[in-house]
């Protein structure tokens, strides 16, 4: 009588487990799918840029200070903005 019970008890607990293995599964298989997809829309960096520039940035393009190879600010600009009254 106690082999029966027994075996129904490991048969019920071996049904539950591969069940929660199955779901385990599938749910790492949707998070490796879903995953790169959500961190796309997430990340500002990797989506793409807008080709078309408008007139104010390219203003702002233009009025930003020149820097030289060594990144070093040019003398001219410099000496121009401290002429007008920007301290620095």
């Amino acid at each position: 009588m106690k082999k029966s019970n027994l075996s129904f008890y490991f048969i019920f607990i071996s049904f539950f487990t591969f069940i929660a293995i199955f779901f385990l599964i599938v749910q790492k298989s949707y998070n490796n799918l879903i995953g790169p997809i959500k961190l796309v829309e997430n990340n500002i960096l990797i989506k793409p840029i807008d080709p078309n520039l408008g007139l104010d940035i390219i203003k702002e393009i233009e009025n930003r200070p020149d820097y030289t190879d060594d990144g070093i600010f040019e003398f001219n600009q410099i000496a121009s903005q401290s002429a007008s009254g920007v301290n620095f």
